[in-house]
């Protein structure tokens, strides 16, 4: 409601006894300007409230002074204003005032404000801003230099948070149980300006007391609150993000259910108190703010908690233990996921077809030398589902996932040996091709690609929007042509063949179930309570398979260092006139490394010649290092 200026019957200007009496008389000029009318001039005292009814009294006091005289005032029939100044910046904020006095009165004059008379208590005490309840200092603002220490302590302490069990009781008996690190509460007017992002503008904000309750489910969650949701300045979705809460009522207490006490901030004063009541106070009195029509009038609690622990599972989880690093994941999409991956991990008519016809396909494939038939293949394979779905299971100790993976992994490798090395046993080819011989060199750089798909294989899963088929991934990670370089081993007999192809094999798998089992647990979809000892098992499991994969890599680095060292020698003037050296390729065998060499020259070289060219060679790549020569001449 606006000013009623023909309700007025007194007009008091009540100053703070520290103003020079220069100011007193400025600004009491300014009153009667105005208001158009004579204006007594007193000191203000706190206990003071007999004043006739519809009197208009002018403040200019500390907020404290405001705050202790409110119990007095608010059973009185008067209107007051407060008279913007240095003293009084918390109650500026709190009716949303001009910034100075002459702004308000001009306001004033022109009936641009409005009436509340509703004044926030805690505790039965006038409170003014915005309270806390918890650990307040994760939402303050600013990293100024002057917080670096304290910004630092936060920073350690991340580690070592932990959410309250408490219990919230609305006015109108709604009853909320949860877990919080830290509720914000206010009148709605000021926690709206504060928190624009979790309210919704409506016509009357001056009626109600309003909570935020923060709980971050995790330390990445945290960080987010500190750096972004206290402070970002977004349009407002239908839904809140995820660990907050908000209320409007015109009151709640709040408990903690463990017993301990809680710590509350009220009026930039720290105290204990076992509980804490907010009220949004009805008083005779009216107090003049900037705040839209502030008409009182019934309105219904808003209750907004759908993304709080408030079952007693997830808030005995995040109150008995250190928040988790990563987001859990809401049952909800936990259910879907290991609907599809429980699908995924059995072995049905339409996986076995495929799986035999992508094998045959690949082995024949690495006979023919073929790239898109090998591609094609790979493409068909179903292997990476039942892979994917092992990793699901370990780091959530499933048994049926774990159980059902296993048995369909271990039989497809069986499936597929077979069937490729029966067809090498076949078919009339002995030979290594290219495309064999590729399958037969594991090194780390194999792990990795396996690492990179396991990631986006599990994204693919979890995330409906990209999909679980994931055609380049499958290509990426080639499961099934070392298989079946594996199986053509078997069906040469050849050893050497069978080992190397299957240690590829294998160092596919253990990447994709590591990385994969990785990005389900950073996306929340891990075990609570077994989570640290999958990924131990899995980081086990890396080593092992890292080690054979190192001592290949190795030969990778050396040939590295023949081709760099051919670099400089072809960049560097030669042993003898018109003499051009080429290093054509590098060969893998049971002996060592042999570098094939191509040698040209304008003329035809004699032995002297060809010795001196060898020497040349032997004493730049070293004696481990055998050397084939190719002679030819330019003309």
């Amino acid at each position: 409601m606006a000013l009623n200026r023909e309700s007025i019957s007194d007009i008091f200007f009540l100053h703070d006894h520290s103003l020079d009496k220069e100011k007193v008389r400025s600004v009491n000029e300014t009153i009667e300007a105005s208001v158009g009318e004579k204006t007594e001039t007193h000191i203000f005292k706190k206990g003071k409230s007999s004043y006739p009814d519809g009197s208009l009294l002018f403040t200019m006091v500390p907020d404290e002074d405001f705050l202790a005289w409110i119990p007095h005032i608010k059973n009185a029939h008067v209107t007051i204003v407060i008279l913007p100044y240095e003293g009084n910046p918390e109650l500026q904020e709190e009716f949303n005032l001009p910034s100075t006095a002459e702004k308000l009165l001009q306001t004033l004059q022109e009936e641009k404000l409005h009436l509340s008379n509703r004044f926030l208590f805690c505790n039965g005490k006038p409170a003014i801003g915005c309270l806390s309840v918890g650990e307040s200092e994760w939402i303050e603002e600013g990293f100024t230099s002057g917080r670096r220490q304290k910004i630092l302590t936060l920073f350690k302490r991340l580690f070592t948070l932990r959410l309250r069990p408490i219990e919230m009781t609305t006015a109108k008996g709604q009853n909320i149980k949860t877990a919080a690190l830290l509720v914000e509460a206010g009148r709605e007017s000021v926690l709206t300006r504060r928190r624009p992002h979790f309210f919704k503008a409506e016509e009357n904000q001056c009626w109600r007391s309003s909570a935020v309750i923060y709980a971050p489910q995790s330390v990445i969650e945290t960080l987010k609150l500190r750096l972004f949701h206290a402070r970002i300045k977004h349009t407002l979705s239908d839904s809140l993000p995820q660990g907050i809460g908000t209320i409007k009522s015109e009151g709640f207490t709040l408990t903690a259910t463990d017993g301990k006490p809680l710590f509350l901030t009220c009026n930039r004063k720290n105290i204990k108190a076992d509980t804490v009541e907010i009220e949004s106070l009805k008083m005779e009195a009216e107090i003049v703010t900037g705040e839209r029509d502030c008409a009182a009038f019934e309105e219904k609690e808003s209750v907004r908690v759908q993304n709080l622990p408030t079952d007693s599972d997830s808030i005995a989880f995040f109150t008995k233990r250190t928040l988790p690093f990563i987001p859990i994941a809401t049952e909800s999409a936990f259910a879907e996921l290991f609907t599809k991956l429980k699908e995924s991990a059995v072995m049905t008519t339409a996986y076995l077809i495929l799986l035999i016809v992508s094998v045959l396909m690949a082995t024949t494939g690495l006979f023919q030398n073929s790239s898109p038939t090998i591609i094609g293949a790979m493409i068909l394979a179903p292997l990476m589902a039942p892979i994917i779905a092992f990793a699901m299971g370990a780091i959530r100790f499933d048994d049926y996932l774990i159980t059902q993976s296993v048995k369909t992994i271990l039989l497809s490798i069986l499936i597929a040996l077979t069937a490729s090395a029966f067809l090498a046993w076949m078919l009339p080819f002995t030979h290594v091709t290219e495309q064999i011989s590729m399958r037969t060199h594991p090194t780390l750089l194999d792990l990795a690609v396996a690492v990179l798909a396991g990631i986006a294989a599990a994204y693919g899963y979890a995330n409906s929007k990209v999909g679980e088929s994931l055609a380049g991934v499958a290509i990426a990670v080639a499961l099934v042509p070392p298989l079946s370089v594996a199986g053509i081993g078997i069906g040469w007999g050849s050893w050497p063949l069978f080992s190397n192809a299957f240690l590829l094999f294998l160092a596919n798998i253990v990447g994709i179930v590591f990385a994969s089992g990785i990005m389900f647990y950073l996306m929340g979809f891990a075990s609570r309570k077994y989570a640290s000892t999958a990924f131990f098992v899995k980081l086990l499991m890396l080593a092992v398979i890292a080690v054979p994969l190192w001592l290949s890599t190795r030969t990778l680095v050396v040939e590295e260092k023949i081709y760099s060292t051919f670099r400089q020698i072809e960049e560097t003037p030669p042993p003898l006139p018109g003499v051009l050296i080429h290093l054509q390729n590098i060969e893998k065998k049971h002996d060592g490394l042999h570098a094939i060499v191509s040698v040209t020259s304008t003329s035809t070289l004699g032995k002297k010649e060809k010795v001196m060219i060898k020497r040349y060679l032997k004493k730049q790549v070293g004696k481990d290092v055998h050397l084939i020569f190719i002679y030819r001449e330019r003309y």
